[in-house]
Formats: structure tokens, C-alpha cells, sequence
């Protein structure tokens, strides 16, 4: 009987060493370098392995040096596998703007294994950017400009383009050929490299021999190893569209620029530029603003819409052509409403459409400085320093300069238009990573300020500035608090700025100086009849700009009712000096829906419709 026992014992323990040898340890590597690169993933976020060996649970990954390369050595017993041999598997993570919920988009990873193993590093969803030459094809859809008649194929056939930073954004090295007549144009290139993103926009000549670009901002693609196929449609509108004709007119005011004595209307130029010219004054009647002869520092253009998209947005902006180009090359405005960004309208093919009357820059008259102010700016430069933040974290002597992105301000100023300024530098005394300075604009100039941050290593003497891009508010925008028109509030500090590599600078943004009146002066002169147009944008969210005119000093009224007619807000409820104004309109706090703006002065009534879409 002890024999027996004794056997028994002896055949368990060697069938329990028998299941320890069939434990396996693997270790699994995956490169997470593009997840994080697009912003679906971030350093904080989780990376796991899962699979059968887990029964699909989470085993976590680390990245402990900092590579992109997450790991993880998991032990499992060799009985999960299928059929005792194959591992199958993918790579998730928790990143908030992962796609497919996190998962791999790849069928499962399948291996087969036979004992312990280091597996080779794998790209998550195999999709990998490992530096090395790719094939990208890029194709150009081009049936809309082909429909609306610009682009030809006889008698002279129209050529396509592709420019961008990877041909030095020259316009004939790379042409796009339509081979098979399906207005599709396509190119194929092999000298750019994996982990690129690149920029870059199609572009043709028209009927008329011109050079038609797509609008702002550029294009982009990452591309990846292997091959990349890269298609838009031109100007990304499908041509599957309705077009039709119009008009549509154009208005700015030059009369700060006038007293600024920035601009001769008897020697300098006035232009508008947009998609719909091709961004140039190639077609002078599209693009050479008219002087009104009663009001001379107002300037309009009408231009004809042939066959085009219903609805539409079409950016432009205003461009000055001097004569004298000393200290002002750069002749495009920087809207100080877009924070150095396009306008905008939405075209709806009418034959007689109006955008709004602005001033160049956004520069209103009331923002003129007759005198010498001051604005403290402080910056907080902490996210510089952090490593997980900025690809070369900002160093001990390593400076901090304002960089201005107005060519006009740069012309008042004396400045040199460009990103490596070094005019106006803050300092940061205590050491606490706040960066400060007291910038003064100078006499006979304006009260508007349109900037970036730049950082000057010392070791080089280089420039790191923040992202910008071509969208709208690139740039901060701020104003020192007035008290009447040229009454400025004195001494005076921004709101603190924080250093960020976002494109979008909207939340260190403002949109009119403190104090000073909602209600603006068009210094149109004195109008002959009571007006109130329509307001624009319509619909609109959250904001829209509301005007009116009146012939004589009135007392005037300016509300808002719902479709009850309850009052939901009181715009304007005072004594007013004969003239054209506008009021912008902040409907934030009210819900989506229909109201209606109601101006009464002296006799006159007026009320209009307006749509809030939330």
C-alpha cells in the first residue's frame, strides 16, 4: 500500500512539472508612434495586448524609455492557444479620439509558438512611418472646374498641378495627367518619405491662361510606408453640386489707413482676392476695387459669379498694392474679427448678393492712437519647458520674443515684417516661468495688437515660434481697454497668454476693446434716408453684425423679440449722432430658433427676421 502511494504521489508531481514546462512567456512590442503623431493617442492614455493567451482582457503595455515602442512580457499557460500552438491577438488603446473604439482595424494577429518568444515590433494596425521613401499617388478630381467651363480639354487643353513643401511649392514640377478622359488627374511620386506630413495644394490654368489655386488653407496627408493614395476633390467641393450665376459686391473702408497716412488713394491700389479670382489680379474687372466717389475712403467692387456652387463658402481677403513698398511688402490685410485669417461669405447666387462693409484690417477709426500708449503682455511659458509638450523644450537662456503677424502694425512700428523679430523681448525676472514687457505703440498709430510668441535658443540663436497655419484666428488678438474713441485706459495689463502649439488661438482671443461702444461708427457720412439691412451672417451662431442708418440725430432703439414677442435683449437704447452703424450681436445665452430686431429712431420703425442655429 505505501509502494502505491508512493508511485501515485511520484506520477503527480511529474504531471504538475509537466504543466509548469507548458507556461509561456512572449513578449510583445508595438510601435505607437503614428496613433500618437495623429492625436488619437496621448502619453497618458493606456496601450494593451489582447488575445486568447488573455482570453481577450487587457494585458497593459508600457513605454518605459520614452521610444513609442510600448511592451509587455506576458506569461500564459499553453493552453489558451488554439490547438494548443496558435497566439492570436491585437494591440488596443484608450485614446479619447481613437477610431474603430480603440481596436485594430487588422483582421486578429495570428503566430504560431512553441515556447517562450520575443516577438518582432509590430506598427499598431500596421500602419508604419518608418522613415523610408513611399509611393504617393495623388489624384485630383476635377470635374467641377471642367463643369463650370474653366478648365478645358480642347481646343487648348488645361494643364494640373501639384505644389507643396515637398517640391518646394514649385508650380510646374509635378504635373497631374488625366489619361483615361475621367476628369480624375493623377501624378505618382517616389522620393518622399514615410512620417511626413505634408502640405500642399492642386492647382490649374484656366481658359483664360490663368493660374487658378485652391483656397487656404493647404492640403495635408501623412504619409505612410508603402503606398499612399492621396484624393481630393478641387477646392474639396463635390461636383455633384447646383450652380448658378451672380453678383456679388464688395466693400472696405481705407479711412484709417488714409489717416495713418499708411495708404494714397492717388498712387496706391486696392484689390480684393479669394477663391473666385484665383487668389491674384490675373482678371483686373474681378479684382481692382472702385473708389466711391461721395464717400472717397470707401471702396467697392462687383463681381460676377458664373456657374457656381449654391450654397457656398468663399474666402477673400483685401489687398493693398503700393507704390512706395518701403517697410510694407506684404500687402494682404490680417482681419483682426479672423484673428489674422480669411473672410468669409457664403455665396447664394443672387444677382445683386452684398458682403459687409469693412475696414481694412478690421482697424476701426475709434482705435486711433494720437499719442504714445502702453500694453503689458505676460506669457505663461511652462508647457515650453515640458518635454512631453514641445518637441525641443525651451532652456535656462533661452529667450521669449512677441512676434507682430500685422505687416501694417510692423510698417507703424518700424519693424522688419518677419518670424525671427527680436524688437520687443520679455523677460522673466522671479523665475517662475512668466514672461513679460511693456510694449508701446507709438503716436499716430493704432490700438490693436496681432501676435505669436517665438522662442531664441541660445545655443544657435534659432526660432521656435508657436503653430500658426492659414485658418482663421492663427493668431492672438487683444486691445488695451478704451474709454471713448482714442481715450485709451492707461497704464494698462492683458490678460495673461499661455504658450500653445495649437493652430487654433481662439480662447487667447478678443474681439473689441474693453468699454468702447458695441455700436461702431461706419464713418460712411451723413446717410440721405433711415436704413436697417439684413443682418449678417443668416442664420447664425452664435454671432451676427446688425446695421443701420439715420439721417439725423436721433434718440434710437435697438431689440430683440421672440416669436412671442417678449423681449429677449436691448442692443442700443440711446441718443445718436446722424451716421451708419453696426452692432454685433452675441445671441450665446438664447436657444436655437427664430427672433425678430426691431430699430426705432424719431418716427422711423423697422423690423427685421433673423434664424439662431446652435
Amino acid at each position: 500500500m505505501k509502494k502505491l502511494t508512493v508511485l501515485i504521489l511520484a506520477l503527480l508531481v511529474v504531471a504538475w512539472s509537466g504543466s509548469m514546462a507548458q507556461t509561456y512567456k512572449v513578449t510583445f512590442k508595438v510601435n505607437m508612434k503614428l496613433e500618437l503623431q495623429l492625436g488619437k493617442l496621448t502619453a497618458t492614455d493606456k496601450v494593451s495586448a489582447r488575445g486568447n493567451f488573455n482570453d481577450w482582457g487587457e494585458t497593459e503595455m508600457k513605454d518605459a524609455d520614452g521610444d513609442k515602442i510600448y511592451e509587455v512580457q506576458a506569461s500564459f499557460d499553453k493552453a489558451k492557444l488554439t490547438d494548443g500552438k496558435t497566439l492570436a491577438f491585437k494591440f488596443f488603446h484608450n485614446g479619447a479620439k481613437a477610431t474603430n473604439t480603440g481596436w485594430e482595424s487588422i483582421d486578429d494577429r495570428k503566430i504560431d509558438i512553441t515556447g517562450d518568444k520575443v516577438l518582432d515590433v509590430l506598427w499598431y494596425d500596421n500602419k508604419g512611418i518608418s522613415g523610408e521613401k513611399a509611393v504617393v499617388e495623388f489624384r485630383a478630381n476635377m470635374k467641377l472646374p471642367m463643369k463650370q467651363g474653366d478648365l478645358l480639354k480642347t481646343p487648348i487643353p488645361g494643364k494640373v498641378f501639384i505644389a507643396g513643401d515637398f517640391n518646394g511649392w514649385n508650380t510646374s514640377a509635378t504635373e497631374l495627367t488625366d489619361a483615361d478622359n475621367d476628369s480624375i488627374y493623377t501624378a505618382t511620386l517616389d522620393t518622399i518619405r514615410s512620417g511626413n506630413t505634408i502640405n500642399y495644394k492642386f492647382l490649374y490654368s484656366n481658359k483664360a491662361n490663368a493660374t487658378v489655386w485652391e483656397n487656404d488653407p493647404n492640403k495635408t496627408a501623412l504619409i505612410l510606408d508603402g503606398t499612399n493614395k492621396v484624393e481630393r476633390f478641387f477646392n474639396d467641393v463635390n461636383p455633384n453640386v447646383q450652380l448658378k450665376d451672380g453678383t456679388v459686391s464688395f466693400y472696405v473702408n481705407m479711412s484709417v489707413l488714409e489717416k495713418l497716412k499708411v495708404y494714397n488713394a492717388a498712387t496706391d491700389a486696392l484689390e480684393v482676392r479669394g477663391g473666385f479670382n484665383g487668389w491674384s489680379n490675373t482678371d483686373k474687372d474681378r479684382s481692382v476695387m472702385l473708389q466711391d466717389f461721395l464717400a472717397p475712403t470707401s471702396w467697392f467692387l462687383p463681381v460676377g459669379f458664373v456657374k457656381a456652387e449654391v450654397p457656398s463658402d468663399n474666402f477673400y481677403k483685401f489687398y493693398v498694392v503700393k507704390k512706395d513698398t518701403a517697410g510694407w511688402t506684404d500687402g494682404w490685410e490680417r482681419p483682426l474679427s479672423q484673428g489674422g485669417g480669411n473672410r468669409v461669405f457664403t455665396y447664394k447666387g443672387l444677382p445683386n448678393q452684398e458682403t459687409p462693409s469693412v475696414y481694412y484690417d478690421d482697424l476701426h477709426g475709434a482705435f486711433y492712437v494720437p499719442t504714445p500708449v502702453s500694453i503689458k503682455f505676460r506669457v505663461d511659458m511652462k508647457d515650453a519647458f515640458d518635454a512631453t509638450k514641445i518637441a525641443v523644450p525651451m532652456k535656462a537662456g533661452d529667450k521669449v520674443f512677441y512676434i507682430s503677424e500685422q505687416p501694417l502694425f510692423c510698417k507703424i512700428m518700424g519693424w522688419r515684417d518677419s518670424d525671427n523679430q527680436t524688437y520687443f523681448e520679455l523677460t522673466d525676472p522671479d523665475g517662475d516661468k512668466i514672461y513679460e514687457g511693456t510694449l508701446t505703440m507709438k503716436g499716430g498709430g493704432f490700438n490693436a495688437f496681432e501676435y505669436r510668441y517665438a522662442i531664441q535658443r541660445a545655443a544657435d540663436k534659432s526660432f521656435t515660434l508657436e503653430t500658426a497655419g492659414f485658418g482663421s484666428f492663427a493668431y492672438r488678438v487683444r486691445y488695451i481697454p478704451q474709454t471713448a474713441a482714442s481715450k485709451f485706459t492707461q497704464p494698462y495689463t492683458a490678460p495673461l497668454d499661455k504658450w500653445t502649439d495649437k493652430e487654433d488661438k481662439s480662447d487667447q482671443f478678443e474681439k473689441w476693446p474693453a468699454g468702447l461702444s458695441d455700436v461702431r461708427d461706419l464713418d460712411l457720412g451723413v446717410p440721405t434716408k433711415f436704413a436697417l439691412d439684413q443682418n449678417y451672417p443668416n442664420p447664425f451662431n452664435p454671432t451676427t453684425t446688425i446695421k443701420f442708418a439715420i439721417p439725423a440725430d436721433e434718440n434710437v432703439s435697438l431689440k430683440v423679440f421672440n416669436v412671442l414677442g417678449q423681449e429677449v435683449a436691448t442692443l442700443v437704447n440711446k441718443q445718436m449722432k446722424a451716421g451708419s452703424y453696426s452692432f454685433d450681436f452675441n445671441a450665446s445665452k438664447l436657444s436655437s430658433g427664430v427672433y425678430f430686431y426691431r430699430v426705432e429712431a424719431g418716427s422711423f420703425n423697422a423690423t427685421k427676421k433673423m434664424l439662431l442655429l446652435k
